[in-house]
């Protein structure tokens, strides 16, 4: 649940999202679907953008739960297929119980068993269609079209050219050029799961990727990599020979 509450959190951070979530919820409050049509229409409008924005939050919250839950003994779409429609369930409960603030309890509004019939096959056959479509361009960039194994811990948005792979408490920070996102596992794991990308771990906390790094310098007399994202990695004694020998610093 920590990682999904995580991914969530980046996702709010995106203009796009909202964007995506304000038309979608124009477009019903307008279009007035389920007998809402009938509601004035700064009404309806609020309805709908209410509707659309929790659900979406608690669809994306549940099915990347579940993902990261049974994900890895499943098939990447089986497991999003199967937390999408776990999704459905909260998902009807919850507008149930908002419509029924909204409406009243002697509305006709739709039963709890009818709204069930629509969220739950709704949720999965978006959340797998998100899947379908954000995986086809997951590994663009990538050598010789190869992605690396450490790539399908990622939520699909985040799923791109590997850059940088960063210790965080017993976490692993692992940043592509989509973003960056926390993943449970040591770093010596998270490394070996880079392959084919051509990296160096060059601090007992850091890897980079050879082709993320701008320029090598020293700051204070201390090597550092300044990385593509503007992000400065230290190098330590250790792994400064084989960081001097891939020429990142002389």
């Amino acid at each position: 649940m920590h990682l999904a509450l995580r991914e969530l959190q980046d996702l709010a951070r995106r203009p796009q999202a909202w964007i995506v979530l304000a038309a979608t919820g124009l477009i019903m409050g307008m279009v007035g679907p389920f007998g809402t049509f009938d509601m004035p229409v700064v009404p309806r409008l609020a309805y709908w953008l209410t509707v659309v924005t929790g659900t979406t939050a608690l669809c994306l919250l549940i099915e990347r739960w579940v993902f990261h839950a049974i994900g890895g003994r499943l098939p990447d779409l089986v497991a999003v297929l199967v937390g999408g429609a776990l999704a459905g369930l909260p998902i009807a409960l919850c507008v149930w119980i908002f419509n029924r603030m909204v409406f009243g309890t002697g509305t006709e509004a739709m039963s709890l068993w009818a709204l069930l019939a629509y969220t739950i096959p709704i949720a999965a056959l978006v959340t797998s269609a998100v899947h379908v479509l954000v995986r086809s361009d997951d590994v663009e960039g990538l050598p010789d079209g190869a992605a690396p194994a450490l790539l399908d811990r990622l939520p699909l948005p985040q799923r791109g050219r590997l850059l940088h792979i960063a210790v965080s408490d017993h976490y692993v920070d692992v940043t592509t050029d989509r973003g960056t996102t926390l993943v449970l596992m040591r770093l010596s794991d998270a490394i070996r799961e880079t392959a084919p990308i051509r990296g160096l771990q060059v601090h007992r906390s850091h890897w980079v990727a050879l082709d993320a790094v701008r320029r090598g310098r020293r700051i204070g007399g201390k090597p550092v990599l300044e990385l593509e994202t503007g992000v400065l990695v230290p190098v330590s004694r250790t792994f400064l020979p084989a960081v001097r020998d891939a020429g990142l610093l002389v």
